[in-house]
């Protein structure tokens, strides 16, 4: 089925998102691919220019992730693409977009509050001070679309305040280079153990989550979408964990 571009806009309320939210996105080109957007021969950018027309008043966070540092690689925030996806990419090379600086995990921003999200501490992944904090401190809104919640990258949030057992704190060293000046930074990173399956399994969360209400999932037109608050999501994973340190990972289950 394909839908009027002017539907995102109803879908997007029907999940109960505000014009002046703040929200970070996960989300797959596919879901652009549903949607007529006239004589356009780019439907992700498309797709992207509505969501950005309905959060005027808001921000909108995607990550942009490159995972340089890990991979001995130079990071130039202006030109390095995102290693995560074309919508992710997309996002990025849009007019206004403001990139972080994170050599791992940088994000890129639109909107009101854009320049507070870019500008975190560089220096660990997941640390106080970085965007993952303020994105817990600030209860930001997170929205999949297309994609599951096994793509939401707070959850190592989660795992490094909770110091779970199967992830170990290592330290990486990157460039960062910008305006032809290179910058040499460590970063430390909450790292997953090989030897135990450490592949994420969120389905109990997601299930718990649903259950507790306090997690949206209807459809985005033909795709699934998901809505959290950043908290409640730390919040119900928290209680998992406590109950079973590996309850957001594969090991253990069958």
């Amino acid at each position: 089925m394909i839908f009027p571009s002017n539907n995102i806009s109803e879908h997007l309320s029907n999940l109960g998102l505000c014009q002046s939210d703040t929200v970070m996105i996960h989300g797959d080109a596919g879901v652009a691919a549903q949607y007529i957007f006239g004589n356009s021969s780019d439907p992700t950018s498309a797709f992207i220019s509505h969501l950005l027309d309905y959060f005027n008043k808001g921000t909108v966070i995607v990550p942009t992730f490159t995972y340089s540092a890990t991979r001995g690689e130079v990071f130039a925030p202006e030109i390095t693409p995102s290693y995560v996806g074309q919508f992710s990419e997309k996002f990025r090379l849009m007019k206004g977009a403001l990139r972080s600086r994170h050599p791992i995990f940088s994000v890129s921003c639109v909107g009101k509050h854009a320049q507070y999200f870019v500008d975190s501490v560089i220096t660990d992944c997941f640390g106080e001070g970085t965007f993952f904090d303020k994105l817990y401190r600030n209860n930001v809104k997170i929205l999949t679309l297309g994609c599951s919640l096994d793509r939401v990258t707070f959850v190592h949030f989660v795992e490094q305040s909770l110091n779970v057992p199967y992830r170990y704190f290592k330290h990486f060293k990157g460039s960062i280079e910008e305006n032809a000046t290179a910058e040499d930074v460590s970063v430390r990173y909450f790292v997953r153990r090989l030897d135990l399956d450490t592949n994420l399994d969120l389905s109990d969360l997601e299930e718990e989550a649903m259950r507790l209400k306090t997690l949206i999932k209807k459809p985005f037109g033909r795709f699934p979408a998901r809505l959290i608050f950043s908290k409640d999501f730390f919040e119900v994973s928290a209680a998992l964990i406590q109950r079973n340190e590996y309850a957001l990972i594969q090991e253990g289950k069958s």
